[in-house]
């Protein structure tokens, strides 16, 4: 009897791909009527087969793998260079044909990261003669979703067609302005037919019929699937479009589709961006600056030509932005700010310049807030504030209520980082005081974030009653969101992040923590293909209350995901943060690890000396505390008290020691937020959040 409805055969340079397949594979919910017409007893494919052990030397396939493959009604393998070279996927194929016959089925799939080679190329010399390929995950074929629906089918029995409609159906209806199947259905057949057009009589006129839909795709339809992390939908018409801009002639072009080329690139480049295809964004976004460029070099007073000049400078800069190079993103954000100005002194009632100028300042107030100049980001904040707050006056909408949530948000955060808990405080009750709509979901999650903030300000403050209460609310919105979409990482990286705030507050009052779900929702974090530093830092909180918690194997877990960080890759701030306060908490039990603190601790120092950051006082007391050097344990206890922190861990600023935290006195030695919604701004993409 079959226990498993495929084994995965890879070489293990795509193991990523392979968990992302695997992930996937399980968490599909076969349509009802298909499952009726197949007679299919459940709702899933059934568990799939993934083998993670390294087989090393060893000359034959394990007991184990033997078993898996003789209980498994499919064989999966990922095709790429490294795997048509390896025993090991050979062996898994012949025991394979040799257990199930002539009638095994065998589905190749050709990783995305298997280059430009034929499929056929990639097939392991173990196939024979190859079956027919069925499914091609690269970028430029059939992209990673169509791939997966393919397989399915394959594992199915069934058609493409009707996986493929359902799958629309299920996006389109979490959609925040929903977009029927037909129309989304329609435009993509029509956008992919366009290419194939272009030798009638009527080219001409139907490229621009063609542009104008990859426009909508790339932009109308592309801003209501990014809240819900659904943008994969539109990887194969970006890579398309793309092709089809670059061979272009600009020489043959009118100057209408001139902008309609520039305008498309930047957005092409929007899309490759928020699937983590950095190098192809990059090369989207520069051609888009230097063809809007030249645009307004031709026409310098064509208002139209500014405004995609602007759009192009901050997608250049957002680009930069998020590739760690913070000089080049400040040129071209300073760019964008300029040319929004020059845009609004061109038309000042126009709204949509006034806008732009919000826009800019929210950009210049990130860059500042991770530069950590946060007098500066204040400046930048509260003018942008006084921008939306001109908007609010003339017409109060949700949208620009949303838009004014996140930069109050973001002034929170500035001042917590100050040390100023009290306007902290403020500034996140004035967040939560603005208009949202109940039934988006972005202004959901957004509300959600303002809270779990609240109640780390309000932790700091001693105030736990209140953060308990905030925290909850925050966790209920964000376990209703994932619940409603199980398969977008990003809900279910807000619902661990507030569970992690929550039990934290428990481990303070000596409560109970549920550390199994907490751990389970980590790891399915960093199976991720590519998890961004702040899943990272993540889970490198979820460890240290695990440590902290007592949790049987909560310390050999905490060590498996020190192995899987590289603060100097990773970077950001947060994530270094992170590393060596869970290093210390790691020390504290396994004194081996004492030279990773004396390792990560000056950088830590320097970060503190050169902005005086307030979140980083605690993970220096207790890196000072672990290492005896109570000298630096009294000067930043001392800013804590000038704060008038009441930090459940600070405890010469606490009445009494809270459990699970050795009370420690002053003499004692031995321990211790983009884009975000309709917005063109960096916002969500740091610790804000």
């Amino acid at each position: 009897m079959s226990r498993y409805c495929a084994f995965i055969s890879y070489s293990h340079s795509d193991a990523r791909f392979a968990a992302w397949l695997q992930r996937n594979l399980e968490n599909f919910r076969i349509p009802p009527a298909t499952r009726q017409k197949l007679n299919h007893g459940g709702n899933r494919l059934g568990p799939v087969f993934r083998d993670v052990a390294d087989l090393g030397a060893a000359t034959k396939l394990t007991a184990a793998l033997s078993e898996a493959l003789s209980r498994s009604k499919a064989l999966i393998i990922i095709c790429s260079p490294q795997s048509a070279a390896s025993k090991w996927v050979a062996l898994e194929i012949g025991e394979f044909r040799s257990l199930h016959g002539d009638d095994a089925l065998i589905l190749p799939i050709v990783s995305p990261t298997a280059g430009t080679a034929a499929a056929e190329d990639l097939f392991p010399e173990a196939l024979g003669k190859s079956p027919p390929l069925a499914a091609d995950a690269r970028r430029s074929f059939d992209g990673r979703r169509v791939a997966l629906l393919k397989l399915i089918a394959g594992l199915l029995g069934t058609g493409l067609d009707e996986l493929i409609q359902r799958d629309a159906r299920r996006r389109q209806a979490r959609l925040v302005g929903g977009i029927s199947v037909t129309t989304v259905l329609a435009v993509v057949m029509a956008v992919l037919a366009a290419f194939a057009i272009s030798a009638r009589e009527d080219a001409k006129r139907r490229l621009s019929q063609s542009e104008d839909l990859i426009g909508f795709m790339l932009g109308d339809l592309r801003k209501q699937l990014k809240p819900l992390g659904q943008i994969g939908v539109l990887e194969s018409v970006g890579a398309k479009a793309l092709t089809y801009f670059e061979s272009l002639d600009d020489q043959d072009l009118t100057q209408a589709a001139l902008l309609r080329k520039s305008r498309a690139l930047y957005q092409i480049g929007e899309v490759y961006f928020e699937l983590g295809e950095f190098e192809a964004a990059h090369n989207s976004f520069g051609l888009s600056l230097e063809q809007a460029r030249q645009l307004v070099s031709a026409q310098p007073d064509n208002i139209e030509r500014l405004f995609e000049w602007s759009q192009a400078e901050f997608w250049a800069g957002y680009a930069a932005f998020w590739s760690g190079d913070l000089n080049k993103a400040q040129m071209h954000l300073e760019t964008y700010r300029d040319l929004a100005w020059a845009l609004l002194d061109r038309e000042p009632d126009n709204p949509d310049w006034v806008m732009e100028t919000f826009w800019a300042s929210n950009n210049l107030g990130s860059l500042a807030y991770k530069h950590g100049r946060f007098a500066d980001a204040i400046g930048h904040f509260s003018e942008a504030i006084a921008r939306i707050d001109l908007l609010i006056e003339q017409q109060a909408t949700v949208e620009r209520a949303y838009e004014k949530t996140s930069t109050l948000s973001w002034l929170g955060s500035t001042y917590f980082h100050l040390g100023e808990l009290d306007s902290a405080k403020k500034h996140f009750q004035r967040a939560l005081e603005q208009p949202l709509d109940p039934e988006n979901a972005l202004h959901k999650v957004e509300r959600s974030y303002v809270l779990r903030k609240l109640a780390e300000v309000e932790i700091y403050r001693g105030e736990m009653i209140p953060a308990r209460s905030h925290i909850t609310s925050a966790l209920d919105i964000a376990t209703a969101l994932s619940s409603s979409d199980p398969d977008s990482m990003e809900l279910l990286y807000a619902r661990t992040t507030h569970a992690w705030q929550l039990a934290l507050i428990n481990l303070f009052e000596g409560l109970p923590v549920n550390l199994d779900e907490l751990i389970a929702a980590t790891d399915l974090l960093l199976g991720a293909e590519s998890p961004p530093p702040l899943w990272k830092a993540l889970a490198m909180k979820v460890a240290e209350v695990g440590i902290r918690s007592g949790k049987p194997n909560s310390l050999p877990w905490a060590k498996n995901v020190l192995n899987q960080i590289n603060p100097e890759a990773d970077g950001w701030g947060t994530i270094e943060q992170e590393h060596l306060s869970l290093i210390v908490s790691v020390a504290e039990i396994d004194p081996s690890y004492l030279p990773a603190v004396e390792k990560y601790l000056p950088a830590q120092q320097a970060r503190y000396q050169s902005n005086q950051d307030f979140t980083l006082i605690l993970p220096l007391i207790r890196s000072y505390r672990l290492l005896g050097r109570q000298e630096q344990v009294i000067k930043l206890e001392e800013v804590l008290e000038q704060a008038e922190s009441r930090h459940p861990e600070c405890s010469p600023c606490t009445a009494e020691p809270h459990l699970g935290f050795k009370a420690v006195s002053k003499d004692d030695t031995t321990r211790r937020g983009t884009d975000a919604g309709t917005g063109r701004y960096l916002h969500v993409v740091d610790e804000n959040i």
